[in-house]
Protein backbone atom coordinates (compact mmCIF):
# COMPACT_ATOMS: atom_id res chain seq x y z
CA UNK A 1 0.00 0.00 0.00
CA UNK A 2 1.35 3.66 -1.12
CA UNK A 3 1.68 6.64 0.95
CA UNK A 4 -1.17 8.38 -0.80
CA UNK A 5 -3.35 5.00 -0.16
CA UNK A 6 -2.46 4.90 3.31
CA UNK A 7 -3.44 8.65 4.06
CA UNK A 8 -6.36 8.42 2.16
CA UNK A 9 -7.71 5.41 3.88
CA UNK A 10 -6.79 6.93 7.29
CA UNK A 11 -8.55 9.92 6.32
CA UNK A 12 -11.98 8.00 5.20
CA UNK A 13 -11.69 6.16 8.73
CA UNK A 14 -11.46 9.51 10.37
CA UNK A 15 -14.74 11.32 8.23
CA UNK A 16 -16.76 8.00 9.01
CA UNK A 17 -15.89 8.09 12.89
CA UNK A 18 -16.76 11.38 13.04
CA UNK A 19 -20.45 11.43 10.56
CA UNK A 20 -20.90 8.12 13.15
CA UNK A 21 -20.59 9.91 15.71
CA UNK A 22 -22.90 13.01 15.02
CA UNK A 23 -25.56 10.73 13.86
CA UNK A 24 -25.50 9.50 16.96
CA UNK A 25 -26.05 12.68 18.84
CA UNK A 26 -22.21 12.15 20.66
CA UNK A 27 -20.00 13.65 18.84
CA UNK A 28 -16.76 13.28 21.27
CA UNK A 29 -13.79 15.68 22.34
CA UNK A 30 -10.93 15.70 20.18
CA UNK A 31 -7.91 13.16 21.27
CA UNK A 32 -5.24 15.53 22.77
CA UNK A 33 -1.68 14.32 22.34
CA UNK A 34 -1.49 14.21 26.00
CA UNK A 35 -4.16 11.28 25.60
CA UNK A 36 -1.84 9.52 22.94
CA UNK A 37 0.50 6.92 25.07
CA UNK A 38 2.33 5.24 22.93
CA UNK A 39 2.86 5.36 19.09
CA UNK A 40 1.17 3.57 16.68
CA UNK A 41 1.51 2.73 12.77
CA UNK A 42 0.97 5.29 10.37
CA UNK A 43 -2.49 3.63 9.41
CA UNK A 44 -3.83 3.38 12.31
CA UNK A 45 -6.11 5.86 14.01
CA UNK A 46 -6.43 7.03 17.85
CA UNK A 47 -10.12 7.28 18.74
CA UNK A 48 -12.51 6.42 21.33
CA UNK A 49 -14.32 3.63 21.96
CA UNK A 50 -17.62 5.97 22.06
CA UNK A 51 -16.24 6.66 18.29
CA UNK A 52 -16.79 2.93 17.09
CA UNK A 53 -20.09 1.92 18.90
CA UNK A 54 -24.02 2.62 18.44
CA UNK A 55 -25.38 4.37 21.56
CA UNK A 56 -27.22 2.29 23.76
CA UNK A 57 -30.67 1.77 24.09
CA UNK A 58 -33.23 0.79 26.50
CA UNK A 59 -35.77 -1.88 26.62
CA UNK A 60 -38.44 -3.55 28.91
CA UNK A 61 -39.50 -7.34 29.24
CA UNK A 62 -42.10 -8.43 26.72
CA UNK A 63 -43.97 -11.71 27.39
CA UNK A 64 -44.53 -13.75 30.36
CA UNK A 65 -40.71 -14.80 30.47
CA UNK A 66 -37.59 -13.19 29.05
CA UNK A 67 -33.59 -14.18 28.78
CA UNK A 68 -31.79 -12.15 31.40
CA UNK A 69 -27.79 -11.48 31.69
CA UNK A 70 -26.80 -10.29 35.07
CA UNK A 71 -23.30 -10.43 36.29
CA UNK A 72 -23.63 -14.38 37.81
CA UNK A 73 -23.93 -15.32 33.69
CA UNK A 74 -20.70 -14.14 32.99
CA UNK A 75 -17.82 -16.90 33.55
CA UNK A 76 -15.09 -14.38 33.72
CA UNK A 77 -12.33 -16.99 32.99
CA UNK A 78 -13.23 -17.66 29.76
CA UNK A 79 -15.12 -14.17 29.08
CA UNK A 80 -18.24 -16.34 27.91
CA UNK A 81 -22.29 -15.81 28.67
CA UNK A 82 -23.14 -19.39 30.63
CA UNK A 83 -26.06 -18.94 30.03
CA UNK A 84 -29.00 -16.07 30.37
CA UNK A 85 -31.56 -16.27 33.12
CA UNK A 86 -35.32 -16.95 32.35
CA UNK A 87 -37.27 -14.76 34.50
CA UNK A 88 -40.85 -13.61 34.63
CA UNK A 89 -41.64 -10.85 33.25
CA UNK A 90 -43.97 -10.01 36.43
CA UNK A 91 -40.24 -9.79 38.28
CA UNK A 92 -38.32 -8.63 36.15
CA UNK A 93 -35.39 -7.16 38.45
CA UNK A 94 -35.36 -2.92 38.04
CA UNK A 95 -32.11 -2.75 37.13
CA UNK A 96 -33.16 -5.43 33.82
CA UNK A 97 -33.30 -2.75 31.00
CA UNK A 98 -30.62 -3.03 28.55
CA UNK A 99 -31.54 -3.61 25.10
CA UNK A 100 -28.80 -6.78 23.39
CA UNK A 101 -29.03 -7.96 20.31
CA UNK A 102 -26.68 -10.84 18.58
CA UNK A 103 -23.03 -9.71 18.35
CA UNK A 104 -23.03 -7.22 20.99
CA UNK A 105 -20.43 -6.84 23.75
CA UNK A 106 -21.03 -6.50 27.63
CA UNK A 107 -18.56 -4.96 29.73
CA UNK A 108 -19.07 -4.61 33.31
CA UNK A 109 -18.94 -1.47 34.99
CA UNK A 110 -18.80 -2.80 38.38
CA UNK A 111 -15.22 -3.80 39.23
CA UNK A 112 -13.57 -4.27 35.56
CA UNK A 113 -10.59 -5.62 37.24
CA UNK A 114 -12.89 -8.91 37.64
CA UNK A 115 -13.19 -8.98 33.66
CA UNK A 116 -16.83 -9.70 33.35
CA UNK A 117 -16.75 -9.23 30.08
CA UNK A 118 -18.83 -11.02 27.02
CA UNK A 119 -19.98 -11.55 24.04
CA UNK A 120 -23.96 -11.87 23.56
CA UNK A 121 -24.34 -15.15 21.17
CA UNK A 122 -27.97 -14.99 20.95
CA UNK A 123 -31.28 -12.08 20.20
CA UNK A 124 -33.86 -11.03 22.45
CA UNK A 125 -32.22 -10.95 25.88
CA UNK A 126 -32.27 -7.59 28.08
CA UNK A 127 -28.84 -7.34 30.12
CA UNK A 128 -28.18 -6.11 33.50
CA UNK A 129 -27.51 -1.86 33.81
CA UNK A 130 -24.70 -2.83 35.57
CA UNK A 131 -23.54 -3.29 32.01
CA UNK A 132 -22.04 -1.26 29.29
CA UNK A 133 -23.44 -2.70 25.91
CA UNK A 134 -21.18 -2.38 22.81
CA UNK A 135 -22.78 -2.93 19.51
CA UNK A 136 -19.52 -2.00 17.05
CA UNK A 137 -19.87 -0.32 14.51
CA UNK A 138 -17.97 0.41 11.51
CA UNK A 139 -15.69 -2.12 13.14
CA UNK A 140 -14.94 -5.90 13.41
CA UNK A 141 -16.81 -7.25 16.24
CA UNK A 142 -14.75 -9.94 16.77
CA UNK A 143 -11.64 -7.59 16.91
CA UNK A 144 -13.81 -5.10 19.20
CA UNK A 145 -14.00 -8.08 22.01
CA UNK A 146 -10.44 -8.88 22.01
CA UNK A 147 -9.86 -5.04 22.43
CA UNK A 148 -12.55 -4.73 25.42
CA UNK A 149 -10.84 -7.61 27.01
CA UNK A 150 -7.15 -6.59 26.60
CA UNK A 151 -4.99 -5.34 29.64
CA UNK A 152 -5.00 -2.00 28.02
CA UNK A 153 -8.60 -1.25 27.76
CA UNK A 154 -9.47 -3.20 31.59
CA UNK A 155 -6.51 -1.67 33.47
CA UNK A 156 -6.82 1.34 31.72
CA UNK A 157 -10.11 1.74 32.50
CA UNK A 158 -9.60 0.53 36.41
CA UNK A 159 -7.91 3.87 37.03
CA UNK A 160 -11.29 5.77 36.85
CA UNK A 161 -13.15 3.48 39.54
CA UNK A 162 -15.01 4.93 42.17
CA UNK A 163 -16.60 3.54 45.42
CA UNK A 164 -16.18 1.40 48.32
CA UNK A 165 -18.33 -1.55 48.48
CA UNK A 166 -19.25 -1.64 44.77
CA UNK A 167 -15.86 0.56 42.71
CA UNK A 168 -17.53 1.09 39.37
CA UNK A 169 -16.93 2.96 36.53
CA UNK A 170 -19.26 5.31 34.77
CA UNK A 171 -20.41 4.63 31.27
CA UNK A 172 -19.18 7.82 30.69
CA UNK A 173 -14.92 6.78 31.39
CA UNK A 174 -15.67 4.13 28.70
CA UNK A 175 -17.16 6.27 26.08
CA UNK A 176 -14.18 8.38 26.43
CA UNK A 177 -11.55 6.14 26.78
CA UNK A 178 -8.53 6.71 23.92
CA UNK A 179 -8.08 3.53 21.78
CA UNK A 180 -5.65 2.63 18.84
CA UNK A 181 -7.82 1.30 15.70
CA UNK A 182 -6.16 -0.20 12.46
CA UNK A 183 -7.90 -0.76 9.38
CA UNK A 184 -10.65 -3.04 8.71
CA UNK A 185 -8.04 -5.50 6.80
CA UNK A 186 -5.85 -5.19 9.64
CA UNK A 187 -8.26 -5.85 12.22
CA UNK A 188 -9.16 -9.30 10.48
CA UNK A 189 -5.64 -10.00 10.08
CA UNK A 190 -5.64 -9.71 13.92
CA UNK A 191 -8.30 -11.65 15.02
CA UNK A 192 -7.09 -14.35 12.60
CA UNK A 193 -4.01 -14.73 14.34
CA UNK A 194 -5.43 -14.15 18.08
CA UNK A 195 -7.76 -16.98 17.41
CA UNK A 196 -4.84 -18.82 15.68
CA UNK A 197 -2.63 -18.63 19.10
CA UNK A 198 -5.67 -19.93 21.17
CA UNK A 199 -6.26 -22.91 19.07
CA UNK A 200 -2.82 -23.61 19.32
CA UNK A 201 -2.77 -22.92 23.33
CA UNK A 202 -6.15 -25.44 23.40
CA UNK A 203 -4.10 -27.88 21.55
CA UNK A 204 -1.31 -27.52 23.93
CA UNK A 205 -3.80 -28.10 27.00
CA UNK A 206 -5.38 -31.16 25.52
CA UNK A 207 -1.68 -32.73 24.36
CA UNK A 208 -0.76 -32.19 28.58
CA UNK A 209 -4.17 -34.39 29.77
Amino acid sequence: MGLDERRETKDERDSNYKRHSREGGNLLAPISKDEIPFDIPENWIWCRLGDILAPMQSTTPKGAFFKYIDIDAIDNSTCRIKAPKMIESKNAPSRASRFTKKGDILFSLVRPYLRNIAKVTENDCIASTGFFVCSPIIVNSDFCFFLLTSNYVVDGLNQFMKGDNSPSISSQNLIDFTIPLPPLAEQSRIVTKIEELFSALDQMERNLV
